[in-house]
């Protein structure tokens, strides 16, 4: 594999991880600390009410319309209660877009999702009658399309709503001692997790070998607490197979920030702590069954899990870790 492409790759999905919390003296200095580009996007996005990036492309390519993606990603479901349509040319197949379509249960959470966001938004609807929150219907897929030349075409599709989960407490990326003073429910759910909110399309060069290459979706999750907040994000792989996406690597955790306030200064202002890390995720030279070897890890390699291609399950498994006898 090119080390060019494989560097690349490990770059854009990693910065820093911070091994102790951080500590300011007011909520404005908090955005210094945070050297992950997700996080800061997020940080703004909950404090100042920065608009989001559209991650999915809503903004549709000049003659590409929703309607023609919904026909042909997700026929069966409503126009009229999409809340977000996208498509993402992809850089590693010529005239090709990864595409997504996510659907309301009803008008009624219709409604209630374009009341509280302005913006196209993949967030799970909320069922007010039952005070609950429910999974929205989520395709996604890979269309073969050109202004004027190539009419959009369906080039392969998951087949049905997205249904991948992440399990939170089976990784190390938020140590336990993190997380003692707040209300971490997504870590201590030992039950897999569906996404709050679909966050955008990771088009980065995941060469899964010499022929292949992947792409990601990065997927999120938000807490609040009594004295502040957290955001958590994953990421999910995936190639096409035939006229199917697969779904290669579970969606795995992939970065978090809590921002907690302490301490009242006479001014107004407030002390506050930051924890964050985040994990490095890189192709090596080594194969499996055909498929380079994946590596996530913590930036400071403290920490770091192997995962090999398992061709009955058609996707990336974690390596277990052999435990050594003590003498």
């Amino acid at each position: 594999m090119n080390k060019i492409v494989m560097a690349l790759t490990c770059l854009i999905l990693s910065s820093n991880v911070l091994a102790t919390p951080q500590q300011v003296s007011s909520l404005n200095e908090v955005p210094k600390l945070i050297k992950n580009k997700e996080g800061s996007t997020k940080y703004l996005e909950q404090i100042n009410g920065d608009e989001k990036p559209d991650g999915f492309g809503t903004t549709l390519p000049s003659g590409l319309s929703a309607k023609a993606i919904v026909s042909l990603l997700a026929p069966k479901e409503d126009l009229g209660l999409a809340t977000l349509v996208g498509a993402k040319a992809w850089p590693y197949r010529p005239d090709t877009f990864v595409v997504i379509a996510c659907f309301s249960g009803n008008k009624e959470r219709y409604d209630n999702q374009k009341m509280l966001n302005q913006q196209p938004t993949c967030n799970k609807d909320y069922d007010a009658d039952h005070k609950r929150y429910i999974d929205q219907a989520v395709y996604l897929g890979i269309l073969e399309f050109k202004e004027n030349i190539i009419k959009p075409t369906l080039v392969a599709s998951y087949g049905r709503p997205l249904d991948i989960k992440t399990v939170w407490n089976a990784n190390k990326l938020v140590p336990s001692s993190y997380y003692e003073p707040f209300y971490f429910n997504i870590s201590r759910d030992k039950n897999n997790t569906m996404p709050e909110e679909y966050e955008r399309f990771d088009l980065a060069p995941f060469k899964i070998n010499e022929k292949e290459t992947a792409f990601g979706l990065r997927l999120g999750w938000n807490e609040g607490y009594f004295s502040g907040f957290g955001y958590f994000e994953a990421l999910a792989l995936f190639k096409i197979d035939g006229d199917r996406l697969i779904n290669i690597l579970s969606a795995e955790p992939i970065y978090f920030f809590q921002d907690h306030a302490e301490k009242w200064h006479k001014d107004g202002t407030r002390d506050h702590v930051l924890y964050q890390g985040d994990y490095v995720l890189s192709m090596l030279t080594d194969k499996t069954e055909g498929y380079y070897n994946l590596q996530i890890k913590t930036h400071d390699s403290h920490w770091k899990r192997l995962f090999k291609w398992d061709s009955k399950l058609a996707k990336y498994m974690p390596v277990k870790v052999k435990k050594q006898r003590k003498a």
